[in-house]
C-alpha cells in the first residue's frame, strides 16, 4: 500500500533468545553428549565477522512525474485550442492558440514583463536570444541588446510560427518554463478568454512520491539520498528534492490507530533509462558502522537487568562473556568487549 512504511531496524531481541540466556549458567558451560543440561534450547555456532552494518528506514512509493502547477497565459483574443492532457510540449511548440495564433513555450527563469523591440536592453532580452539560438534563428550577437539583427530573426521566426511579422515579441506571446511541460489537465475551455490559467502540467523529469515518518526529519531534508527500486526490480540513486507541503501546512495525520503523522517528500532520480511508472520502494540508509564485529541478533544473551553477553565457544567447553552493543540491523549486531575478536565462535540459538 502506497506510504505503508517499515522500519529495518532491530532494537530487540527474540524471546527465544532470552529464554535460552536463563537456561545457561553465567559460568563456564560444558557443551555437547550428555553434558547438555536437560531441557536446554537447541544451540548452532557462527564466527563473529567483521563487516559493515546499516541500518535504514524503507517506506513504499509512486514514481510519476511530480506535482502539476498551474500554467498561465497572457496572450490577448480567443482561446482555439490547448495542448492535449498527457503530451509533452517542447521549446518552441505551442501550448495553446489564441485567435488561432499559437503561444508558444520558451524556456528560462524570467517571465516576460515588457515588449522586445530594436534598442531594448536587459536579461529578458539574453533569454529570448538564448532561446532563439536553440531553434535555430541566428545571424546576431547573443547578449543583453535587441538589435535589428534580433528583430530580423525573430521576424524569421514568427513567418515560420504562422504569426504577424512585427520583430517584436510581447509577453502575450509567449509562455516562459524552465524546461519542457507535460500536460496534466486543461482547466480552461474553448471559446473563453486565452487569458488566465489555461492547464495544469509538470516537468517531464521522473519523480519519486513517498511518505516518511515525521519522527524522522533528516529524510525530509533537500539533498537527502536514497536508493529507489523501480517496478522492474533496478536499484537507482536518488536525491530528496524537498516536501510537499500538505494544504495547512502540518504533518499528515493517520486514521485512529494506524501509525504516527508523515510528511510527503518528493526525489529526483540519478540519470537512467526512462522508467515506467509505477510503485517503488525507497530505501534511506540511517546509520552505518563500518569494520566492525559483528553477530547475529540470535547470538545475544540476556544477562543481569539490562545487560548482554554471548556465550564463546572453544571446542567441548563455553562461557558466557558480557558485550557491549552498538548498531542493529538487518539480523545483525554490532558488538565489542573482552575475548571478542574476529573469528571467535559464538553460540546462536535456534
Amino acid at each position: 500500500m502506497s506510504g505503508r512504511w517499515r522500519r529495518v531496524l532491530f532494537g530487540v531481541v527474540a524471546a527465544a533468545v532470552v529464554a535460552a540466556a536463563a537456561a545457561m549458567s553465567a559460568g563456564v558451560i560444558t557443551g555437547g553428549g550428555d553434558d547438555s543440561p536437560v531441557g536446554a534450547p537447541a544451540v548452532d555456532t557462527v564466527k563473529v565477522t567483521r563487516s559493515t552494518i546499516t541500518a535504514a528506514t524503507v517506506v513504499e512509493g509512486e514514481i510519476g512525474y511530480g506535482q502539476p502547477s498551474a500554467v498561465t497565459s497572457k496572450a490577448a483574443g480567443t482561446l482555439t485550442w490547448l495542448a492535449a492532457a498527457g503530451s509533452t510540449v517542447r521549446r518552441g511548440q505551442p501550448l495553446l492558440r489564441a485567435d488561432n495564433n499559437p503561444i508558444v513555450l520558451l524556456y528560462g527563469g524570467l517571465p516576460f514583463y515588457r515588449v522586445l523591440a530594436d534598442g531594448v536592453k536587459g536579461p529578458d532580452v539574453a533569454q529570448l536570444e538564448a532561446n532563439l539560438v536553440a531553434l535555430k534563428y541566428t545571424g546576431f550577437e547573443a547578449d543583453t541588446s535587441y538589435s535589428a539583427s534580433t528583430a530580423a530573426a525573430v521576424k524569421r521566426w514568427q513567418k515560420d510560427l504562422g504569426l504577424p511579422v512585427t520583430g517584436t515579441v510581447a509577453p502575450t506571446d509567449v509562455i516562459v518554463a524552465s524546461g519542457p511541460l507535460r500536460v496534466a489537465t486543461q482547466t480552461a475551455r474553448l471559446g473563453a478568454p486565452a487569458a488566465g490559467d489555461i492547464l495544469t502540467a509538470s516537468p517531464t523529469t521522473h519523480v519519486v512520491t513517498a511518505k516518511v515518518p515525521a519522527t524522522e526529519p533528516d529524510l525530509a531534508k533537500k539533498g537527502a539520498k536514497a536508493t529507489v527500486t523501480l517496478p522492474d526490480g533496478a536499484p537507482v540513486e536518488a536525491t530528496v528534492l524537498g516536501v510537499v507541503t500538505p494544504a495547512g501546512g502540518t504533518p499528515e495525520d493517520p486514521p485512529p490507530g494506524q501509525g504516527e503523522p508523515k510528511v510527503t517528500v518528493q526525489l529526483v532520480l540519478k540519470a537512467t533509462a526512462e522508467p515506467e511508472p509505477g510503485p517503488v520502494t525507497v530505501r534511506f540508509v540511517t546509520a552505518e558502522h563500518t569494520d566492525v564485529l559483528v553477530v547475529p541478533i540470535q547470538a545475544l544473551l540476556a544477562i543481569g537487568e539490562r545487560g548482554y553477553g554471548v556465550e564463546l565457544r572453544d571446542g567441548a567447553t563455553s562461557r558466557v562473556v558480557p558485550v557491549q552493543t552498538g548498531l542493529f540491523a538487518g539480523g545483525k549486531v554490532e558488538i565489542s568487549g573482552d575475548g571478542i575478536a574476529e573469528g571467535v565462535t559464538v553460540g546462536v540459538a535456534q
